[in-house]
């Protein structure tokens, strides 16, 4: 079952609010914790003074189906990292990402031809250090090159080859030029910027 959001303005504050939930069989649960959804709706409060009245709560227990009606229901089918391949003619080809990618979130893209050898290769970045309890941080994207094979499939290279390796929540490339030479800028959240020449 996919992962489904519900988007209303629940308590009728004028303020929206989502609710992401995920399915154990065919019953939607919500994955936030009782007091980040109170913090959000405070009329739940009532209903749910403890934790244990919140546990084991399906979102068609928290809310009449009057509500759950009104809202917006999205469904998030495919969690995977990907790209989309464009065929020329305005088609689009999706294509999944090796497991190495999928290790972590992505919030930094950039292409080029990394290794030199004509085909265009993936740098990918990423990170969140700061999540919920509930959910941990994600710490594995310290820069993941995927050589490209030029018919849309990559293979990861180790940081070890690729000699590219950067600690801390990565949020952009940037690909410039400094005397002649290709060097990637690489800008992370509340750090400072690291620099490697390819």
């Amino acid at each position: 079952k996919p992962l489904t959001m519900y988007v209303n303005d629940f308590d009728l504050n004028g303020s929206v609010e989502q609710i992401i939930c995920a399915f154990n069989g065919d019953t939607a649960f919500p994955l936030a914790m009782k007091d980040d959804l109170v913090r959000q709706i405070p009329t739940l409060e009532r209903s749910y003074e403890t934790f244990k009245s919140y546990s084991g709560q399906t979102i068609h227990d928290i809310f009449t189906e009057d509500i759950l009606q009104r809202s917006i229901v999205l469904e998030l089918n495919t969690l995977e990292n990907m790209v989309l391949l464009n065929d020329g003619f305005g088609n689009f080809k999706s294509s999944p990402l090796p497991s190495e990618s999928q290790l972590f979130p992505v919030y930094a893209m950039a292409t080029d031809d990394f290794d030199h050898d004509g085909i265009k290769d993936i740098l990918l970045g990423g990170n969140l250090s700061r999540a919920k309890p509930e959910t941990g941080i994600y710490s594995a994207g310290h820069g993941l090159l995927l050589k490209g094979s030029g018919n849309g499939n990559w293979l990861a290279v180790p940081a070890d080859s690729s000699g590219f390796f950067t600690r801390g929540d990565i949020r952009d490339f940037r690909i410039i030029k400094i005397n002649g030479k290709s060097v990637i800028s690489v800008a992370r959240n509340n750090e400072n910027l690291h620099f490697y020449t390819f």
